[in-house]
C-alpha cells in the first residue's frame, strides 16, 4: 500500500471523527450543559474517537489487500487522534473566543461555587478573586493538554486495536 494512500485515510478519518466530536458538542453547547464535565461526556467522546480509529485502521487494512503491521496501526491511530484533537480545537477556539468569550469566567464562577461547596472549611476565607488565577491558566493550558491526551488515548487506542487485528490475520 501507498504511504500517501495511508495519509488520505488518517485526514479522511481525523476529519469525519472531529467532525462527529464537533457535532456532539455543539449539541451539549445546544442544550446548555457545555460547562458540565461528566464521566459520561468524556466516555463519549474517547468512544467517538475510539471508533475513528478503528474505521480508519480497518480502511487501512482493506487497501493493504487485508495486511496491517502494528506500526500501519500506530501511525494510522495517532494520525486520526491528532486531525482529530486539531478539528475539536478549532471548535474550542470558537467556543471560548466567539460564541462565548465569557467563558473562563462562567467556568471559573461554577468552580469556585463547587470548591466551596465540597470543602466549605477550606474555602470559608478564599475569595474568588484569590480563587480565580488557579482557574485562570486553562483559558491557555486548555490546548497542550487536549494535544497530549488526545496523542496518548490514539496511542493506547491504536496498540490494543492494532494487537486484535494483528490477531485476527
Amino acid at each position: 500500500m501507498g504511504n500517501s494512500n495511508q495519509k488520505k485515510l488518517i485526514y479522511q478519518y481525523g476529519l469525519l471523527t472531529g467532525g462527529v466530536a464537533v457535532a456532539f458538542e455543539i449539541m451539549r453547547f445546544i442544550m446548555k450543559i457545555h460547562y458540565e464535565n461528566d464521566g459520561v461526556t468524556t466516555l463519549v467522546s474517547i468512544l467517538i474517537l475510539f471508533v475513528g480509529i478503528l474505521a480508519g485502521n480497518l480502511a487501512v487494512k482493506k487497501s493493504n489487500s487485508g495486511l496491517i503491521s502494528l506500526n500501519q496501526t500506530l501511525k494510522t491511530g495517532v494520525g486520526i487522534a491528532l486531525v482529530y484533537t486539531l478539528v475539536t480545537l478549532a471548535w474550542t477556539a470558537l467556543l471560548f473566543n466567539v460564541l462565548e468569550p465569557t467563558f473562563w469566567d462562567t467556568a471559573a464562577e461554577i468552580a469556585y461555587k463547587a470548591a466551596k461547596e465540597q470543602d466549605p472549611e477550606a474555602m470559608g476565607s478564599v475569595s474568588f478573586e484569590d480563587f480565580k488565577p488557579f482557574v485562570d491558566w486553562l483559558s491557555w493550558g486548555v490546548y497542550p493538554i487536549a494535544i497530549a491526551f488526545s496523542l496518548f488515548f490514539g496511542f493506547i487506542l491504536s496498540l490494543v486495536i492494532g494487537i486484535v487485528i494483528k490477531r485476527s490475520e
